[in-house]
């Protein structure tokens, strides 16, 4: 029996968690609006860049999240997540004082393992905050965490960026260092007072009863096709849109000839509010169908996202008209930023409650860590060896590495999310009895 919390107390964790999810997809997304930059000092490829971003990042995120995900299952879940947050702050500051590629790397693997904390932990929290109803809903406030974090850095590290004579007079001795690096460490400073903000946060006792590291094991035996198609699904969405992510805007000034400063500014309006607008509308959306009696509406809708989002990047990647490119690029943001709420609350239905914060790391490694991997290192790759966008030969032919990346994923996730619906309800009934 679920222990009734108060509402207030609830949606307070909510906007807390949600923040702090903001504040590690800014961390996450730091380098993408730093490429001419890290080129420049470090002398680094397009490659280099999407290997930094994405895959070394993803991979000791995937190997962590696996570990937090059995904490998550624990009591001390709490303290976990502080001392995880303080982590990837200390090491997003690290970041500014690396003098070569392999510097970077190390640093960026200590903020990976450091994120890898919060989604498992989160969602187990959320589950035990919200019922099923209100779930979708509260993790479609939790999903705008990507979208409002790729603005902040987008935007706010831009502006940052470009106006940092302004506020060089007031950093003492860092002035002395590179805008870029200067940018990493004022972007630790939040984490540290999240930290400080989640002591005061009492998180919710989900009574989970002692059980054998084996338990495990006979539910996922049950339900691994529910769970493969829905790695499957997200993973592919993960790969294509954080591949927008890490190069939309560069996308923005190479094919279209657009300042940096407009495209960051109008990439982060495009996160904020359509980010915001689509993840807490689906969450509405699935949460009334939902009180209605269409228990997997999560997945029912999901689909349908998932391919206005594959005609939105035809719009992006093949418009030459800078305008229309944009709305393209406006609607991948609003049907991604649809997703990740209804992902995770499906998730978090279907499984029973001791299991959640390892259900959750399932799908936080769909989600963040081979798209992440491979997404925008593949991005970049192509750039490099298949769309010579390397020497000047063809800057932009970036497009045409976006497209090729999601022109046949997106209809191949859409449908294992329609056949994942059907699995979906006998295993949330067998939850809800747990």
């Amino acid at each position: 029996m679920q222990r009734i919390i108060s509402s207030r107390l609830a949606w307070t964790a909510a906007i807390l968690l949600t923040a702090i999810n903001t504040y590690s997809f800014a961390d996450r997304q730091l380098p993408s609006i730093m490429i001419p930059e890290l080129k420049a000092e470090l002398l680094l490829t397009d490659a280099q860049i999407g290997f930094l971003f994405g895959t070394v990042f993803a991979i000791f995120f995937g190997i962590a999240t696996v570990i937090f995900g059995r904490l998550a299952d624990t009591p001390y879940r709490k303290n976990v997540l502080i001392f995880a947050i303080i982590m990837w702050s200390v090491l997003t500051g690290l970041c500014g004082i690396a003098q070569q590629f392999w510097d970077l790397i190390i640093f960026r693997i200590g903020v990976g393992v450091g994120e890898a904390a919060l989604g498992p932990i989160a969602l187990v929290v959320f589950a035990a905050y919200f019922t099923k109803e209100k779930l979708p809903l509260a993790l479609g406030i939790w999903g705008t965490g990507p979208f409002l974090g790729s603005a902040l850095a987008g935007w706010g590290g831009a502006a940052v960026i470009t106006n940092m004579d302004i506020i060089k007079p007031y950093i003492g001795f860092l002035s002395s260092f590179s805008d870029w690096r200067i940018t990493f460490f004022l972007f630790a400073i939040p984490g540290l007072l999240f930290a400080l903000f989640l002591k005061f946060l009492p998180f919710p006792e989900t009574n989970i009863e002692k059980t054998e590291s084996a338990s495990f094991m006979p539910f996922f035996k049950k339900a691994w096709k529910f769970f493969l198609l829905m790695f499957i699904g997200v993973t592919i969405t993960g790969l294509v849109g954080y591949s927008v992510l890490a190069w939309g805007i560069e996308m923005l000034v190479r094919v279209h000839d657009i300042p940096k400063t407009i495209a960051g500014q109008n990439f982060g309006i495009f996160n904020i509010f359509l980010g915001i607008g689509g993840s807490v509308g689906a969450g509405i959306i699935a949460s009334n169908m939902i009180v209605k009696g269409t228990i997997n509406a999560h997945l029912k809708i999901a689909g349908i996202f998932v391919i206005l989002l594959w005609l939105s990047l035809l719009l992006f990647t093949l418009s030459d008209n800078s305008f229309y490119s944009q709305i393209g690029l406006a609607g991948m943001i609003l049907f991604m930023s649809c997703g990740p709420g209804l992902y995770g609350a499906a998730f978090q239905s279907a499984s029973p409650v001791n299991l959640r914060g390892r259900t959750a790391s399932i799908y936080y490694i769909s989600a963040n860590v081979i798209g992440f991997a491979l997404g925008p290192f593949a991005l970049g790759f192509f750039n490099d060896f298949i769309f010579n966008a390397e020497n000047g030969y063809d800057q932009t032919g970036i497009r045409y590495s976006l497209l090729s990346i999601g022109i046949i994923l997106y209809p191949i996730a859409a449908l294992c999310f329609y056949k994942a619906s059907k699995l979906f309800l006998p295993l949330q009934v067998e939850a809800e009895q747990s």
